[in-house]
């Protein structure tokens, strides 16, 4: 769960900000697995590693929250995180160009930074799962994470919140049924993290009944 779909780039030239912002998540015991990073481009992991740094601020969380770095199973999306908490670039990030994501309304944020903050939706989520339910096994957390019934409950939860409604917040977050309903929380944060006060009653919603479990 937890990738998001779009195009394009990032330059193989490692930069000091790059090794600065991959050094914040070393330092808080985040692995990066340097022989499949190496040859990004820097400029927009940096800026999508930024996203995914100033959302988990926002929650109060630790960069620890991202257990890895290296690069996604998935060429589909530009990034994935799943349930362990690992954070994966998809081969699109082999690009030579620093050019931002193709402008596009699919979904709330399409930049570079947006990925980072999108895929930190779902970092959270998962997460904030594992803690609410330690419990139960690593098997039945997995099951329940990929069941998307988790996320459900956050949405029934934003949805009293926000008065007993839930409206779309992108094109790719609009689905709240069955797996469907992890993306609609990504893509909340995301709007939210872009939008602040701005954002739809929706995304606050979100956010707010994410937060109840930090």
């Amino acid at each position: 769960m937890g990738g998001r779909g779009a195009s394009s780039g990032l330059t193989k030239k490692s930069s000091k900000s790059n090794r600065d912002m991959m050094s914040e998540f070393r330092n808080a015991g985040t692995i990066v697995v340097d022989k499949e990073v190496k040859n990004l481009n820097s400029v927009l992991v940096d800026k999508t590693l930024k996203g995914v740094r100033d959302t988990l601020n926002e929650f109060g969380l630790p960069l620890s929250v991202v257990t890895g770095i290296g690069l996604s199973l998935s060429n589909d999306a530009e990034a994935s995180a799943n349930g362990m908490g690992q954070l994966g670039f998809s081969s699109k990030y082999y690009s030579s160009s620093n050019n931002e994501f193709t402008p596009s309304d699919y979904t709330a944020d399409y930049t570079a930074y947006g990925t980072g903050t999108h895929e930190a939706g779902h970092l959270i989520s998962n997460y904030l799962m594992r803690k609410s339910n330690s419990s139960l096994t690593k098997f039945q957390q997995a099951k329940l994470r990929t069941s998307g019934k988790w996320d459900r409950n956050i949405l029934k939860q934003a949805k009293k919140i926000n008065g007993g409604k839930l409206s779309a917040i992108s094109k790719y977050g609009s689905n709240t049924k069955g797996k469907a309903a992890g993306e609609v929380v990504a893509e909340a944060v995301s709007e939210y993290m872009k939008k602040g006060k701005s954002a739809s009653s929706t995304s606050k919603a979100v956010v707010q009944a994410l937060k109840s479990y930090v």
